[in-house]
């Protein structure tokens, strides 16, 4: 039978400006998966304790890219997630992206695909696009 492994890892917390180096010891099963975080110290407030384990166990990204238009003044519409979503869905979700097509006029905060492969997170625009 193989023991767990223990392991100390660094990286700083991004939920807000001041950025503090988490020091988080981890237990790893066999397969290399994250079975336990016993501990994160570094945070000066309780988000980054959240972050931590969020991010070893199941990172959330906000997903941000472009898509078609037609009939618009920009032949691409920046569009974003109006959350994070787990960031292994990100592939998938591009490769569904990809084939978006958009109508102008678009406006920011427009819905351009609800529900974003059941998450129950839209994809939304960041800008206005004006008819060509």
């Amino acid at each position: 039978m193989i023991d767990n492994v223990i392991e100390t890892l660094q990286f700083n917390c991004t939920t807000c400006p001041s950025e503090c180096l988490l020091t988080v010891e981890i237990e790893r099963d066999a397969n290399g998966a994250v079975v336990e975080v016993r501990s994160v110290t570094g945070n000066n407030c309780p988000r980054g304790d959240k972050f931590a384990h969020q991010e070893l166990t199941c990172p959330m990204r906000v997903l941000t890219t472009t898509v078609a238009v037609s009939g618009g003044d920009e032949a691409l519409l920046p569009v974003r997630t109006a959350e994070a979503i787990p960031l292994e869905l990100h592939a998938q979700a591009m490769a569904l992206i990809r084939g978006l097509v958009v109508n102008a006029p678009i406006r920011m905060g427009d819905i351009v695909l609800e529900n974003l492969l059941n998450t129950g997170i839209n994809l939304i625009a960041s800008m206005d696009i004006n008819p060509a």
